[in-house]
């Protein structure tokens, strides 16, 4: 091996096979982000590829917990080239590509640790550091471009590189990264968990096996031996498994996470999991024979004669530079090798079964075994809150908030508890919907219509967490559900159902922040009975890349348009609209940007003015929150007025309904005089000479019901009705 630099950054070069190989490392991956900005360092990557763009050179990037490594393969010159061009492209990064990379993230849906592995993880750090490996990464898109600049200034700087070479020299290669302290890392600590234990995994087919231990020259031979005994057991005597692996994660420079997993068959999850732990209390009871040791020293030896050795240990030795980790060398490897002992394999075996963490599927957890505690130990003091009409909290739940953080009780121990100045994250997950995650891996879900006075929660939360710790949730599809009616027949319609609904109007149409076309298709049928059989709907979408919408009448689809795609009928269009033709032909055959297509449509149509921020993702402080109360009291609310039109305004219908709940002097004049002719003729066709047929009873009973609304409309009305105003939301 042979260390040299280049432009300040160390290089570890060796005379490997061909062809001509090159890794630039980065000391920063997963680990180093925060909750919040999970994804950073792989949208960083991402764009510095897009940048580099297409190349002859067999060129590949990758992210894992600590570390980011860009390789290439090719002729000298060309991996020179492509390594040039990466670092010029951390420098100005094509921030402009941010909406379409942070969706091909999302789309890749990787991982930076195997299943398994990151559910022990997270079950030993939490959401911070080694277990964001668990943690999901919940707003990608509320990165901007200032943020993946200054997280490619911080960490992508010479101070935190290293380069391997396999070839007979380092050519031409230059690395103009710019200059930068070197990072500091926040500390890795682990929760205070009691091993040996097990915890539930939401791995149906996968038992893993993981420790946090001290490093030392018998640890890999000790997991090697245990994962030939458990492989031995599981796939060749019993056939229920196919291929156990392990892993190793440096936490520092004397602590490592190590684990051993395995497959398993449907219904044998029990079997493999009593298998594997037997075999560590076997290995740590008994130790290995001398011919496990034999086999591990000749496997290694094997392993260095290869002429691709040299590179992988290149390759090790430029991690551990950039992660500030002793080097281990193969002359070290050998030595340790050429040390080992049944006991000081039998010592390690007894060290990890002490630490050690089973995850298994609910149900297939060893006898003996502890779990990791599922609930919080703990419970705030504070206000309680009980479960709203409409929850959608357990019979019994209750939520308590106070000055330390919030707690939500689900059944006798089953509590989970966020302190506020232990929270990682507040992440808005929908209208009125937050979700709170603690440095611990807990969360508390906060939905404002599943508790009473939910509002004053929600607002609670937002006040205690710091704004930095606020994003809101990337969102699948979503759109704008806009109603070609007037806002008090949608808000009359919302008030029916059981979903609350956020609006914005112009009078002429309302729109309605949906979360997915099914969802849009289903409220459109769900308010026309309402709001009218005949509406007319249209769901409006913008992505990154193109704006589409969907024609409904009634909830059901007439008719979809896909700018730059698959082109709609502007003639229908017009038509359900009232809007020219000719104007609408222009505009679905319009070029440009999607903000721009959007802006044309929302002047076109005459639509609310919020709907480009509301597409664009921005927050509107203008919408409006409509509450969905069900059927009955939605129709008690529609009674009282509360979604009377404005005077003036509606059809015969509605105006009638709104003299009804105003009544003015005039009104309950006639209506006085209306309830004394009505009673005359009520007890005239009751009293009057002849027989009493049964269409005198009848027409006295209609006489009766409209004596009774006579005399309602001769009372005033409520002072929200004579105002002509909406109750305050």
């Amino acid at each position: 091996m042979q260390p040299s630099r280049i432009d300040g950054v160390p290089v570890l070069l060796t005379d490997g096979p061909p062809p001509f190989t090159a890794g630039l490392v980065f000391g920063v991956g997963r680990r180093d982000e925060s909750f919040v900005h999970g994804g950073i360092t792989h949208l960083v990557e991402h764009l510095a590829m897009a940048a580099v763009g297409r190349t002859v050179v067999d060129a590949n990037a990758s992210v894992d917990l600590t570390t980011t490594e860009f390789t290439a393969a090719g002729t000298p010159d060309q991996v020179a080239a492509f390594l040039e061009s990466v670092c010029r492209a951390l420098a100005d990064l094509p921030v402009d590509r941010l909406a379409v990379e942070a969706d091909v993230l999302r789309a890749e849906g990787g991982s930076v640790a195997p299943p398994g592995v990151a559910v022990l993880l997270g079950e030993l750090y939490g959401a911070t550091t080694f277990g964001l490996a668990a943690a999901p990464e919940p707003a990608l898109r509320s990165l901007t471009g200032d943020d993946v600049r200054a997280w490619a200034a911080r960490w992508f700087v010479r101070q935190n590189a290293a380069l391997w070479v396999s070839g007979p020299g380092v050519g031409a290669i230059r690395l103009p990264l710019a200059d930068g302290p070197a990072p500091v890392r926040e500390a890795a600590r682990s929760l205070p968990v009691s091993s040996p234990a097990w915890t539930g995994s939401p791995l149906d087919d996968r038992i893993t096996l993981g420790a946090l231990v001290t490093d030392e020259p018998a640890l890999s031979a000790t997991l090697e031996v245990l994962r030939l005994r458990v492989e031995e057991e599981l796939r060749h005597r019993r056939g229920i498994a196919y291929a156990v692996g392990t892993e190793q994660v440096a936490i520092g420079p004397d602590r490592t996470f190590v684990a051993l997993s395995t497959d398993v068959r449907d219904g044998q999850a029990s079997v493999a999991a009593e298998v594997l732990w037997r075999q560590v209390q076997r290995l740590a009871g008994e130790g290995p024979d001398q011919g496990e040791i034999d086999h591990q020293r000749s496997v290694l030896a094997e392993s260095v004669a290869d002429p691709r050795w040299s590179v992988a240990e290149a390759r090790s030795l430029a991690r551990a530079a950039v992660r500030g980790l002793p080097p281990v060398t193969t002359a070290d490897l050998l030595r340790d090798a050429a040390a080992l002992t049944p006991q000081a394999l039998q010592e390690c075996a007894r060290r990890l079964r002490a630490a050690a963490l089973l995850s298994v599927p609910e149900e297939s957890a060893p006898a003996g075994l502890q779990q990791v505690p599922a609930w919080s130990t703990e419970l705030v003091d504070g206000v309680e809150h009980r479960p709203g009409r409409r929850s959608g909290a357990p019979d019994g739940a209750r939520l308590v908030v106070g000055d330390t953080g919030v707690s939500v009780v689900l059944g006798t121990d089953e509590q989970v508890t966020v302190r506020w100045t232990d929270a990682v994250g507040l992440v808005r997950e929908g209208p009125d919907e937050l979700r709170l995650y603690g440095r611990d891996g807990f969360a508390v879900p906060l939905v404002a219509a599943d508790w009473r006075d939910g509002a004053a929660v929600l607002a609670r939360a937002s006040a205690e967490v710091p704004a930095g710790l606020q994003v809101t949730a990337d969102q699948e599809g979503g759109g704008v559900l806009l109603l070609l009616a007037p806002p008090y027949r949608v808000r009359e319609a919302v008030g029916m159902t059981r979903t609350d609904a956020v609006i914005v109007t112009n009078e002429r149409w309302t729109g309605i922040v949906v979360d997915d076309e099914q969802a849009a298709s289903d409220r459109a049928v769900e308010l026309a009975g309402v709001a009218g059989r005949r509406t007319v709907a249209l769901l409006l979408r913008q992505g990154h890349a193109d704006v589409d919408y969907v024609l409904l009448r009634a909830g059901v689809e007439v008719d979809r348009h896909r700018w730059g795609g698959a082109p709609g009928d502007a003639a229908l269009l017009a038509e359900l609209t009232d809007v020219p033709e000719e104007v609408l032909a222009g505009v679905l055959a319009a070029d440009g940007t999607p903000d721009e297509v959007v802006a044309r449509v929302v002047t076109a149509l005459g639509l609310p003015g919020e709907v480009v921020d509301l597409l664009a993702g921005r927050d509107v402080a203008t919408v409006e929150r409509v509450a969905g109360r069900g059927a009955l009291a939605g129709f008690r609310s529609a009674m009282r007025g509360d979604s009377a039109p404005p005077p003036g305004s509606g059809n015969w219908a509605d105006r009638w309904f709104a003299l009804s709940n105003s009544r003015p002097g005039w009104y309950r004049a006639a209506n006085a005089v209306s309830a004394v002719a009505l009673a005359v003729l009520t007890v005239r066709l009751l009293t009057v000479d002849g027989e009493l047929t049964g269409w005198r009873i009848a027409g006295a009973v209609v006489c009766a019901g409209l004596l009774f609304s006579s005399l309602r409309d001769v009372r005033r009305a409520p002072a929200v009705a004579r105002d002509g105003g909406h109750p305050a939301r």
